[in-house]
């Protein structure tokens, strides 16, 4: 028998279109630092450990799928945001810290949702026909840049 929330996402996955391939990974990433935290609370080390390694797991797809010579400046840009990422989850795996856990949920939530506002800009797009024009995300004073540590 299939479990009903493993078909919906495979169908979300599936159907999602690139940028929305992102949308999902962030998704994952901040769920999995929200259980971390939830582990934290909980005293249950071998969850909170579980849970921040998939975060990184996440993290470093994202990281290795960026294409440096399309993607320019916001690319390196990217790389140095998942690097210091990567780092304070490590960070906050040895100080079992609740604290710098919260604030990696609030960075991945922001990027989150700035890739979603992409994802509707595009769509809005194709269906009017424009090409698509620069994002927020691109902007060096919108959420990109809020969303450095």
């Amino acid at each position: 028998m299939t479990n009903p929330a493993q078909e919906y996402r495979k169908r979300a996955v599936e159907g999602a279109s690139p940028v929305g391939l992102v949308v999902l990974l962030y998704g994952g990433a901040v769920t999995n630092l929200m259980r971390a935290i939830a582990a934290v609370d909980a005293g249950n080390v071998e969850k909170r450990v579980t849970e921040l390694n998939k975060a990184l797991a996440i993290i470093a797809q994202l990281q290795g799928t960026l294409d440096f010579e399309k993607g320019g400046a916001v690319a390196i840009q990217l790389d140095k945001f998942y690097h210091v990422m990567r780092s304070q989850i490590l960070e906050a795996s040895i100080k079992n810290s609740k604290p710098l856990l919260e604030d990696l949920v609030k960075h991945m939530s922001s990027l989150k949702e700035a890739w979603q506002q992409v994802e509707r800009e595009t769509v809005m797009q194709s269906a009017s026909g424009m090409t698509a024009a620069p994002p927020a995300l691109l902007n060096q004073s919108g959420p990109l840049a809020a969303a450095r540590l």
